[in-house]
């Protein structure tokens, strides 16, 4: 039987998209395309429909999301998801993977790294609405998912997320 993929869920502006163009078996599931009716919105890059406040969730999230989880782990060797949490309306993502016994991780910045993370979204291009969103988000975050229930890989303030993953063993230098 083929090992099932490694789940991590990681923070906004942390490398995932990077990661995934970057290495064989990595793959960024990004969650606007199943949680978000994204019509007339096709002009926008994913990165620039983050936060528009307009947009009409999916009837079918986070259900498809996590079926599309599931289907990808026989696929990949690390598949990158949302953070969840009720804040984004992605709490029963977690709630499946608890339920269901399905190992997966949370990868977060320390909370000094809230600046680093603020120009990372705005050099890949979010909009203020989103930028905000994580700020006000962002203690919260690293609070809840501080919690002994959720297994942590902790980025330094000077890492991406290639980095804490190639010094924890998650990944080989090994480059498509």
């Amino acid at each position: 039987m083929n090992k099932k993929a490694t789940i991590i869920a990681a923070f906004a502006g942390s490398g995932k998209s990077y990661l995934a163009e970057k290495y064989h078996g990595v793959l960024d599931l990004e969650s606007s395309y199943f949680k978000w009716e994204n019509k007339g919105l096709e002009h926008l890059s994913v990165e620039e429909r983050k936060g528009i406040t307009t947009r009409v969730l999916n009837r079918e999230w986070p259900n498809n999301y996590i079926k599309e989880i599931v289907a990808q782990q026989d696929s990949y060797d690390i598949i990158f998801i949302i953070l969840p949490h009720a804040l984004l309306k992605t709490e029963k993502i977690a709630d499946y993977f608890f339920e269901n016994n399905i190992d997966f991780y949370i990868a977060r910045p320390k909370i000094t790294a809230l600046e680093t993370i603020v120009k990372r979204l705005k050099a890949r291009g979010n909009n203020e609405d989103f930028i905000n969103q994580v700020k006000n988000n962002f203690p919260v975050f690293i609070e809840e998912f501080s919690k002994p229930k959720y297994k942590s890989i902790v980025i330094n303030n000077d890492e991406y997320l290639e980095d804490a993953l190639l010094r924890l063993g998650f990944l080989k230098p090994k480059i498509k």
